[in-house]
């Protein structure tokens, strides 16, 4: 094993840890104040765009991120409109928001574990992805409103490697929820603690953690890891003619019950996590999958963006075929396309293929003076 001690000193020699403790200190007392101001004051209204700038502090893939003037939690791979119902859904719903203050301003791990635990139960049937399977959500809301108590490591399964890498104490296996996230987080910053000598915040740590050098040493990649992988800054550019269709896919879940999609089909969730956004599968994401709420049915949702028709149409048959080959107990696949509008190359190809229906949708647009 690495000697911590020396390649920490090594590590932070050109590190600036006071200044980016101080970013931490001042984004930490804006979340607070956002808290109090658009989520506690249950007479305030809000909209999806009150939360953007807090889901730029959690996270450095957010919409409008600017890796130049901006600092995050972690790249947390969470889409924006799962972060966007977690907001809506702490904000609405009164259970959820009460249990998440108390925690936000709990400093005893046991206490913690208590109420994490309850957090856990209460969201069980939200569609939000707060307490998810590896916790990226919760555990970045957690750094962001304390830095100073918890490690922006965000997923269990970095936490892991970590403890495993570095020999810490960890977590048993059949740990309850709220075990894994206060006692994986207690784990990394009391084993460092340790281990170096002075006063480091948690921001520094990790910092020394996901320094190259360091991060391959204990980091191990699965062909899975592609979804929680943080600490990576890239830039994303997307052709402007389909940013329409790629807000409509955030603003579709952030607001899924809201539509009509919703009287029909269900959003869904595996093991605590929103799974329907950009579904995974090994030819590619489908944008939305759902199913039926009567027959089971699975449908695979595609935004028609900048392909051509002939590529929508393939696109939409080739998932159609993985869900009914690679899903189990799947009683039948069909499918929609959703475009602003549609040519008759499409129209006649659908013609021939059935079990595929078309939706356009229709922008509208008000001022409201305030």
């Amino acid at each position: 094993m690495v000697d911590i001690q020396k390649t920490f000193n090594e590590i932070i020699a050109n590190y600036d840890f006071n200044k980016y403790d101080e970013i931490w200190k001042k984004q930490s007392e804006e979340f607070k104040s956002f808290w109090k101001e658009y989520i506690l004051d249950t007479n305030r209204k809000v909209s999806d765009l009150d939360f953007d700038p807090i889901i730029r502090m959690l996270d450095r893939k957010a919409k409008g991120f600017n890796s130049e003037s901006d600092y995050a939690v972690a790249a947390t791979y969470i889409r924006q409109g799962t972060w966007y119902r977690t907001f809506n859904d702490l904000k609405n719903k009164k259970d959820l928001r009460e249990c998440m203050d108390k925690i936000f301003n709990l400093e005893n791990d046991e206490k913690l574990i208590e109420e994490i635990n309850r957090l856990e139960k209460i969201n069980s049937l939200n569609k939000n992805g707060l307490t998810g399977k590896n916790a990226n959500v919760l555990n970045a809301l957690l750094f962001l409103n304390n830095p100073k108590y918890y490690i922006s490591t965000v997923s269990f399964k970095h936490r892991n490697q970590i403890i495993d890498y570095f020999q810490f104490n960890k977590p048993d296996m059949n740990a309850t929820y709220g075990e894994q996230v206060i006692k994986s987080n207690r784990s990394i910053l009391s084993g460092f603690s340790s281990k170096l000598t002075g006063n480091w915040s948690p921001r520094t740590i990790a910092f020394y953690i996901y320094s190259p050098n360091i991060r391959s040493l204990w980091e191990s990649k699965t062909n899975d890891d592609i979804d929680i992988i943080e600490e990576i800054e890239t830039q994303e550019t997307v052709d402007s003619s389909f940013q329409l269709e790629k807000h409509l896919e955030d603003f579709l879940i952030a607001n899924w019950e809201t539509t009509d999609l919703s009287k029909k089909y269900d959003l869904i969730v595996e093991e605590g996590e929103l799974k329907s956004q950009q579904y995974q599968t090994d030819i590619g994401k489908i944008d939305l999958l759902v199913k039926d709420k009567t027959s089971g049915e699975y449908v695979v949702i595609e935004l028609k963006k900048s392909q051509t028709s002939d590529d929508t149409i393939g696109q939409v048959t080739r998932y159609m075929g993985w869900v009914k080959k690679n899903i189990p107990n799947v009683p039948s696949v069909s499918g929609i396309i959703i475009a602003g509008g549609f040519d008759k190359k499409l129209k006649y190809s659908l013609e021939m293929i059935s079990g595929i229906k078309l939706f356009q949708y229709k922008i509208s647009f008000s001022l409201e003076e305030m």
